[in-house]
């Protein structure tokens, strides 16, 4: 497999079972990855607009679709790779980085540096006006937490759990959680509708996220197999109605 122009071989190999993808651990909540025709092409034009390779998680999430995938299952605004070329896309490249994402009511945007020496570097959120990226701050500490919690969130908003809203936190139930269940990537700044501190995210048995501002959950998610299960994790995290 030959690299992009003006990039290298990479984790992309990983694709036909030499190294393990990037973004390995979203392709498979998304059902996998699969470039789509035009791809390779549109992710060159764009390198050699900028002068150079997007970083290797971030040019792997676009030749290998996805873009497309996370277009299909989330109701916000993604850059696709035929989205390149757009006004919008090009202001934030003016800049420095690359738009990957709008919210769904405008509320604000996410970015990545188009140009990084770290390889899998941290995604910022933006107001939605900040074309320069001055108002940003961390959303993700890397890209591919990004990637996945995004195409995670939306998977499981779309599917069947129950959420409960403005409740308070016992002590100590975010540690309790972390015993149970596996921690994935955290993201901070914005909870799919509203600002918050902190998403924290759980899988195993069950699906957890709970949206933190001090010592409020703002909304909590679960999905989980069982009634009980369910009926037991929200007592956990005070989600009791």
């Amino acid at each position: 497999m030959r690299a992009l122009r003006g990039g290298h071989l990479t984790a992309t190999c990983g694709l036909i079972g030499l190294v393990r993808p990037w973004n390995a651990a979203a392709y498979e909540v998304i059902g996998g990855a699969e470039s789509r025709a035009g791809a390779s092409a549109e992710l060159i034009a764009l390198q050699d607009r900028i002068g150079g390779p997007l970083p290797a998680a971030v040019q792997e999430w676009y030749r290998f679709g996805g873009d497309q995938r996370l277009a299909l299952v989330s109701c916000n605004q993604t850059t696709r790779t035929q989205d390149f070329t757009d006004e919008a896309v090009a202001r934030f490249l003016a800049h420095g980085y690359l738009l990957l994402e709008t919210d769904s009511q405008n509320c604000c945007r996410w970015v990545v540096a188009a140009s990084s020496t770290n390889t899998n570097p941290p995604v910022y959120l933006i107001d939605p006006d900040d074309d320069t990226c001055a108002t940003r701050s961390r959303y993700a500490d890397t890209f591919c937490d990004y990637a996945f919690s995004t195409v995670w969130d939306a998977v499981m908003w779309s599917g069947e759990m129950s959420a409960e809203f403005d409740h308070p936190l016992p002590s100590g139930d975010l540690d309790s959680l972390r015993s149970r269940l596996t921690v994935l990537p955290t993201t901070y700044g914005w909870a799919m509708n509203q600002g918050c501190d902190t998403v924290y995210r759980f899988d195993g048995t069950a699906k957890v996220a709970v949206a933190v501002t001090d010592d409020v959950a703002l909304w909590s998610a679960i999905d989980a197999p069982s009634a009980a299960m369910r009926d037991a994790l929200a007592e956990v995290i005070g989600a009791t109605g």
